[in-house]
């Protein structure tokens, strides 16, 4: 399940402006996205669609509110949901500590479409990428590392890199079929590789992670398809999963 991002600026629609190629900057480096060019909906929008990740503009022309009153509204309600304002250059430096006094964490000035510093400015404010399914299953992407509930507590289970990356890609794709042919792109490139040396390391991974391997329910085969990962993963802000 990807992070969320809300992006909420008043020429979010406005194809001529350059701020409407963020959501596809952000789908295409994996997140998904929710936007609105209502300042006024951005608190409403927070509460019910629950974003890991703010980007707001502090202007909202021809609107009753501005993005420094929205920040403070959102913090009020939720102190840790990481906010990032979206400035013009030569924005006064006052401007930039008052954001920071409503309870922004960084800001950016508003972005071209090729560039990569507000990508950059997201990833280094979102929560550690760790997964917890189920209270059984725990997948910290960022450090590479799975853990499996064992009674009371968590055991790290060693995994090769491939068998790694074979989870991973499942996870982030929880509810949905991953063909075969994807999977093997992604893990093997260009190198020939039949399904059944595929089907052996889904094998492999079923043994080391499903509580009974003979009979999966994380891991499930679908003929002539693929395979999908049932379950569904949340993220947590925790570092690790011990």
């Amino acid at each position: 399940m990807p992070f969320k991002i809300l992006v909420a600026d008043d020429n979010i629609n406005d194809k001529r402006n350059e701020i409407s190629r963020l959501p596809e900057m952000l789908k295409a480096a994996g997140y998904e996205v929710v936007t609105t060019a209502d300042g006024v909906e951005v608190y409403d929008l927070v509460l019910e669609s629950r974003p890991d990740l703010v980007v707001l503009d502090i202007r909202f022309k021809r609107q009753p509110v501005n993005g420094f009153e929205i920040c403070e509204a959102i913090r009020s309600n939720d102190p840790d949901i990481p906010i990032i304002l979206i400035t013009v250059p030569m924005t006064d430096r006052a401007d930039i500590l008052r954001g920071f006094e409503v309870g922004a964490n960084d800001y950016v000035i508003r972005p071209r479409a090729d560039h990569p510093e507000i990508i950059a400015r997201i990833r280094a404010n979102l929560p550690p990428e760790v997964l917890i399914v189920d209270d059984y299953l725990c997948v910290d992407l960022a450090g590479s590392q799975v853990f499996v509930k064992r009674g009371e507590n968590w055991q790290k289970v060693d995994l090769q890199s491939l068998l790694f990356e074979l989870l991973k890609v499942l996870v982030m794709n929880a509810g949905l079929v991953v063909l075969t042919t994807r999977l093997k792109d992604i893990l093997w490139g260009d190198k020939p590789v039949s399904d059944d040396v595929l089907a052996v390391y889904i094998h492999r991974l079923r043994e080391k992670i499903e509580p009974d391997p003979a009979n999966p329910v994380y891991i499930e085969t679908i003929k002539g398809l693929g395979y999908r990962f049932n379950g569904k993963p949340i993220h947590t802000s925790r570092r690790s999963c011990t």
